[in-house]
């Protein structure tokens, strides 16, 4: 089978993993939001936000190495990484702990001490099976993975929803994942054929550092700044207010975050194979990206238009300050959908120098933005963060594109066609809404309903009379990775 077909095959694998993983969970979420305050995620919230910050002193990079290694002693290399990922893991968590009971204090609860030991426990599993995850992507075996996994995603989202009604509180969201965690872990190593050794092969550890470090750097600054705005949300405007922007976020992510994991992981083992030909590495990652954009925008947009009666028929009353913040960060997660492959490119390269350096200068601008825009409320933070990565992303579009030796304007041109059609029904739709809005009395299941369906209808009409090439593009991506959904393609635009 072709790397294409491949990559296609783990594309639709993972896709189906993070769909199931995102509806079981988002039912799973209605039913504890209904049952838990905003405090109780803020809680755990803030708690997870002291682990980023310590785990990202430690193996950051190390998936991204392991795949992007081209030698032949691969084999040894993943062991001596078993090791490292082993030593370093146990030390962050002894760090995590010994902080913990000093974040209750600041934090003011002393339950986050104990939120923070379950925190600890599902970081530790969560390490071990990087490893075997890694080897099964670096051998594009994502079928295998997602055959694991796809259980247990059902296994936790039930396990939550007992605990909730066993009263344990805000426990629920954490001792379920924690229970099943060593099952998956198991399950995992068995598949992989990779199998660690008692020699630590040492040695290979400073090869190791010496590409992790700058990605480890660039992931240190990424996570002050991603997790920043939320210890600087909680300290300005409380941990219910934090839980409130989590659910936002979380909402805003829903899909977007899902479809990144997925693309990136095929990405990041098909890149590597090209970069000894810029036109074919670069032929290869825009059509994914063109595909991408013209499958999830329309999808993007009608989440944004549709924030109010989603988030009324979700979650209740209590969550619809949410709302404003969610629509904000969706204008970011169309950009996003097609910026998050940065990474994935510049480590094929081997440039991860360059990404860190970029990380560098965005960070302090992130914190500043983020506690300037937090005084304006929670409409106001996830504005100054949406505006500060919208600057910075286009750095990275710009680095891309000189390693590929293509000017910017390319990647700009490529891509607007998704871009120009979605934003336009975007503005459109919410300017009717602003003038006729107070006369709409539908239920909101109806209006989300009719929302989707004219929005695909016009998104629809517009690509098949102006983006004809566009279509034509795509269909050939889709003949080379998805041969079986392009029948389907051709016939639903008649190409």
């Amino acid at each position: 089978m072709g790397i294409g077909k491949k990559a296609g095959k783990g594309f639709l694998s993972f896709l189906y993993r993070n769909v199931l993983e995102k509806l079981v969970g988002m039912v799973a979420m209605i039913i504890l939001a209904r049952k838990l305050s905003p405090y109780d995620f803020g809680l755990v919230s803030i708690s997870e936000v002291l682990l980023a910050m310590v785990s990202v002193f430690g193996t950051t990079g190390l998936a991204e190495y392991l795949i992007a290694y081209r030698e032949k002693d691969s084999d040894e290399l993943f062991k001596s990484a078993f090791w490292f990922n082993i030593v370093v893991s146990l030390g962050i968590l002894v760090v995590f702990l010994i902080a913990a009971p000093l974040w209750a204090y600041y934090q003011g609860d002393t339950r986050i001490w104990k939120i923070c030991a379950l925190v600890g426990l599902l970081f530790m599993f969560s390490q071990l099976q990087g490893i075997p995850k890694t080897w099964l992507s670096k051998h594009m075996l994502f079928e295998q993975q997602v055959k694991i996994q796809a259980p247990f995603i059902l296994l936790i989202a039930l396990g939550k929803v007992i605990a909730a009604y066993c009263n344990l509180g805000v426990y629920s969201l954490l001792i379920p994942t924690l229970f099943f965690q060593p099952f998956i872990t198991v399950l995992l190593y068995r598949t992989a054929s990779f199998r660690p050794s008692w020699n630590f092969y040492v040695h290979r550890w400073k090869d190791i550092y010496r590409f992790t470090r700058h990605l480890m750097g660039a992931s240190i600054l990424a996570r002050i700044a991603d997790q920043g705005d939320k210890i600087i949300l909680s300290r300005v405007l409380g941990l219910e207010k934090l839980g409130i922007y989590n659910i936002a976020v979380q909402l805003a992510d829903m899909l977007t975050s899902q479809i990144v994991m997925v693309s990136n992981s095929i990405l990041s083992a098909v890149l590597p194979k090209y970069v000894d030909d810029k036109e074919q590495f670069y032929a290869h990652y825009i059509n994914f990206l063109k595909t991408l954009s013209f499958l999830l925008f329309p999808v993007l947009g009608i989440l944004l238009v549709a924030a109010k009666p989603i988030i009324l028929t979700l979650y209740g009353d209590k969550w619809v300050e949410a709302v404003l913040p969610m629509q904000i960060l969706l204008v970011y997660a169309m950009l996003r959908v097609v910026t998050s492959s940065y990474g994935c490119v510049m480590n094929s390269f081997h440039r991860v120098k360059d990404s860190f350096k970029v990380t560098l200068v965005y960070t302090p601008f992130h914190l500043v933005a983020s506690f300037i825009g937090s005084l304006f409320g929670l409409a106001g933070l996830a504005s100054a963060v949406v505006l500060i990565k919208s600057v910075f992303v286009n750095v990275n579009i710009k680095q891309i594109m000189n390693l590929v030796s293509k000017p910017q304007k390319t990647w700009y041109r490529d891509l607007a066609p998704s871009f120009i059609n979605t934003y336009a029904i975007i503005l459109l739709m919410l300017l009717f809404f602003m003038v006729a809005g107070e006369y709409i009395r539908l239920a909101p299941i109806s209006q989300i309903m009719i929302i989707a369906g004219v929005f695909i209808i016009v998104y629809y009409i517009i690509f098949k009379l102006l983006f004809q090439r566009e279509l034509q593009n795509i269909s050939a991506f889709l003949g080379v990775t998805f041969p079986k959904s392009q029948s389907v393609f051709k016939m639903l635009f008649r190409i």
